[in-house]
């Protein structure tokens, strides 16, 4: 949850926000004319955010890795197609 404030308010109350973080109070979500701009959150959302944000770029990089070997295995099949399909070819004189 979270509560929302003007911008104006948040630089007013600035230091009464951050006291409610520190003790537990909810997020703040900070407006400029009615549009959300920012977030004002705890240290350990922060610290939360930032480990989701590592464990998905890990995910992502783990994916990408496991994408290259399954491209790298099915070039390496169409290689060695390439070549026995070239052997035959040269033993022969025609495709079979």
């Amino acid at each position: 949850m979270y509560d929302e404030m003007a911008i104006h308010r948040v630089r007013i109350e600035l230091r009464h926000v951050v006291d409610h973080l520190a003790t537990g109070g909810s997020r703040v979500m900070v407006l400029r004319n009615g549009v959300p701009v920012a977030g004002i959150v705890a240290v350990s959302d922060l610290l939360g955010l930032e480990k989701a944000d590592q464990g998905r770029m890990e995910y992502h990089e783990h994916m990408s890795q496991a994408k290259l070997r399954e491209m790298q295995w099915l070039k390496s099949g169409l290689d060695a197609a390439r070549q026995e399909v070239k052997a035959r070819i040269d033993r022969h004189g025609t495709r079979r």
